[in-house]
């Protein structure tokens, strides 16, 4: 089985209307669907937005559901110029931009320098490698960082791009979603598509009006994804 944590109402609702067979099932900590894409089973979470809501709930599906997968569909912003609203970004390399321990040990941090950095496995990369030519728009394979704030301010993109200029996108979950599936050793896979460009001016509202889009886009590079 394959679980899917999402954070929001439109990225579960992309992901939903994809599936076939589908039911209800009340967990511990919240209702789930499941469904099928071709032969695979998927079990839809939704968590609510941040790092300890989405760790919450990958925790409660590894503990009570038999998951071999777990994939964090959704949005996310980009951070790069190249990059264009509803492109794709799948995470190989995570971590959290707002993990900050400087003021003890004197170390910034970084991609090198933060104990919590995680490592999608290269055979799940590769899958998705297979599937890049089967899209009208980009999809990167890049890194993500994570923290408990929506990027909008000029200070704070200029802190991310300062200490993680390899990340190619930021967003609320993705990293904790790593970071509890590693202590479960189960794998785990992040695609998540740009609602915004944080780079660029009023991503705020760019954000308000391209969510749908964005979350749309992850869900079908999912599909694809599954349908392997």
């Amino acid at each position: 089985m394959i679980a899917v944590i999402v954070a929001l109402d439109n990225e579960r609702d992309a992901i939903v209307q994809l599936l076939e067979n589908k039911e209800e099932i009340v967990g511990k900590t919240g209702r789930y669907t499941k469904g099928y894409i071709g032969n695979k089973e998927l079990l839809i979470a939704m968590c609510g937005v941040g790092k300890v809501a989405a760790a919450i709930s990958v925790c409660e599906l590894l503990e009570n559901y038999p998951i071999e997968l777990v994939i964090n569909l959704g949005t996310a912003g980009g951070l790069k110029e190249q990059e264009e609203i509803g492109d794709v970004l799948i995470a190989d390399k995570l971590t959290y931009y707002d993990w900050d321990i400087s003021g003890c040990d004197g170390i910034e941090p970084s991609f090198d320098t933060n104990d919590y950095v995680f490592e999608t496995d290269k055979k799940l990369i590769e899958k998705a490698r297979n599937i890049l030519d089967d899209t009208d728009h980009q999809v990167f394979i890049a890194p993500i960082v994570s923290g408990d704030c929506f990027v909008s301010s000029n200070e704070k993109v200029e802190y991310i791009q300062k200490h993680f200029p390899q990340a190619y996108g930021c967003e609320m979950e993705a990293t904790s979603v790593a970071h509890a599936c590693s202590r479960y050793n189960v794998p785990f896979l992040i695609i998540r598509s740009f609602s915004d460009i944080v780079i660029k001016e009023n991503n705020g509202m760019d954000y308000a009006t391209y969510k749908y889009l964005a979350s749309r886009r992850a869900a079908e590079f999912m599909k694809k994804y599954c349908q392997q």
